[in-house]
């Protein structure tokens, strides 16, 4: 409400065309983790993790649109103006994902479990403003292009990741602040000029600014060479490249496996035994 206040928004029921970011979050496994928690523990825990994650948007001008069970929808750019809010999300996202370790470390002495966070992060244009009726009006965001961050937050599901971004969040933030990978293609729009395919990407980490880099930027660049091998159909040397990422993050990351790149080499496999069509865009149709 302060916020909103500070930005001048008013309690009149009316919406604009904005260009904005649209940050969702969601907690993994929290509808098991629920069962084995009595309904206070369960509020304990969601109420120190929405407090935490809240104030994080706030320190980069975002502003919680709603809390949906144990997701969260937010947005950048609206109502504070900044035409840096595509880096300002991601920068919340990943210091929202950082932030965990403080938040388990006081759940681990409450006897209360540790939690994991998929995030999801697009830009686009969406209505904004105050929707509903007289006595009853509520800040939020409409359109088609807000249903891609969830969409975004359930593919971290597949490749193993916890944030994904899509291609327009991608072109327009600061690169430099972040070790980012492109992971897929993917079309989010099925009808008119904009059902394209695009590109989605995992950033994995926030870069360190001068000489330097972080551990996993030359992983990020290897696993975009593989991706690229793969996309012009040659799938053999995309193979080789995707073994060469995972042996990389398992050394790095003390993983048993990367599974963004386990995924590839197995597609690679698939490809090679069964040709992608002659018009084919990167999208991968297979089990």
């Amino acid at each position: 409400v302060r916020i909103l206040l500070t930005a001048g928004v008013d309690d009149s029921v009316k919406m604009r065309m904005k260009d904005v970011t649209i940050f969702f979050s969601d907690i993994a496994g929290f509808t098991t983790i629920v069962e084995e928690l009595d309904p206070e523990q369960s509020m304990l825990l969601l109420s120190r993790y929405f407090n935490d994650m809240s104030k994080t948007i706030d320190t980069y001008n975002g502003i919680v649109i709603e809390y949906i069970g144990d997701a969260i929808l937010s947005v950048f750019g609206a109502p504070v103006r900044d035409p840096d809010h595509p880096t300002l999300c991601v920068k919340a996202a990943l210091e929202m994902l950082r932030s965990l370790q403080k938040i388990n470390h006081w759940a681990v002495g409450r006897n209360l479990p540790r939690i994991n966070v998929r995030c999801g992060i697009h830009t686009g244009k969406v209505l904004v403003g105050n929707m509903g009726f007289q006595s009853r009006v509520k800040y939020g965001i409409v359109g088609e292009e807000t249903s891609i961050p969830d969409r975004l937050e359930e593919l971290n599901k597949t490749y193993g990741t916890n944030l994904l971004i899509s291609q327009s969040t991608y072109q327009r933030i600061s690169h430099e602040y972040f070790v980012i990978r492109p992971i897929d293609f993917m079309k989010f729009r099925q009808r008119g000029e904009d059902a394209k395919t695009e590109v989605i990407y995992n950033v994995m980490a926030k870069d360190r600014l001068g000489q330097v880099k972080h551990k996993l930027r030359p992983v990020a660049v290897l696993h975009r060479k593989a991706l690229k091998k793969y996309r012009i159909r040659e799938f053999q040397e995309s193979a080789t490249l995707f073994r060469e990422v995972n042996e990389m993050m398992m050394a790095l990351m003390e993983v048993d496996e990367d599974v963004a790149a386990t995924m590839m080499i197995k597609r690679c496999a698939r490809c090679l035994e069964s040709p992608p069509a002659p018009d084919w865009e990167g999208i991968y149709k297979g089990t």
